[in-house]
Order: structure tokens, then C-alpha cells, then sequence
């Protein structure tokens, strides 16, 4: 799923109890350690779907990405923030529910 947005993005990454202890640190310092072109990173509050962390949103796209690790913030950060791909397999599937 390509999508073309020369809009600025943010992504934010929850930082509340069930995903601060499932690494949550860890992942939004990946995010914060590259620089992304038109892209702002931001900790959130809880997101309310715990257990399914570390939570990620990337926004305006209305994309939440679950179970997140340094390695698939990587791939995030490579496919969709850069090669505006969306990436199905991560994202939560109550939320984007397959087709």
C-alpha cells in the first residue's frame, strides 16, 4: 500500500506501563536516533491497547503498528516514514483488519 504524502508526519510511540516495560524506551530511541525528512517523534500517553505493545502511530496516515522492536521501528522507519509504504504485517489487525 503505497502512500505519496509530502505532509509532515508524527509518529508517536506510547510510553505508558504495559509498553514502557515491554521496551518502549528502546524503540522510540531507534526513532529519535535517525533523522527523518518531515517527520516528528513524539511519546505518547497510553494508547489504549495494552498488551499489544510497544504501541506505534504514524500520523496523519492513522497507521498504529503493534509489538514494535528497535529492529521493526528499523524497517518503519525504512518502508513507510521514507518509502511511504505502509507495512500490513505490523499493523494491528483489530484496527486494520485484513481484507
Amino acid at each position: 500500500m503505497r502512500v505519496d504524502y509530502p505532509l509532515q508526519r508524527q509518529v508517536l510511540v506510547c510510553q505508558h506501563r504495559t509498553c514502557a516495560k515491554d521496551g518502549a524506551a528502546q524503540v522510540i530511541a531507534t526513532f529519535q536516533g535517525k533523522q527523518i525528512p518531515n517527520v516528528t517523534i513524539e511519546s505518547s500517553g497510553c494508547l489504549g491497547l495494552c498488551g499489544s505493545g510497544p504501541m506505534v502511530v504514524i500520523l496523519p496516515d492513522n497507521v498504529y503498528y503493534w509489538h514494535i522492536t528497535p529492529q521493526k521501528a528499523q524497517e518503519i522507519i525504512i518502508t513507510h516514514l521514507i518509502g511511504n509504504m505502509k507495512i500490513p504485517s505490523m499493523m494491528h489487525p483489530r484496527l486494520h483488519p485484513k481484507k
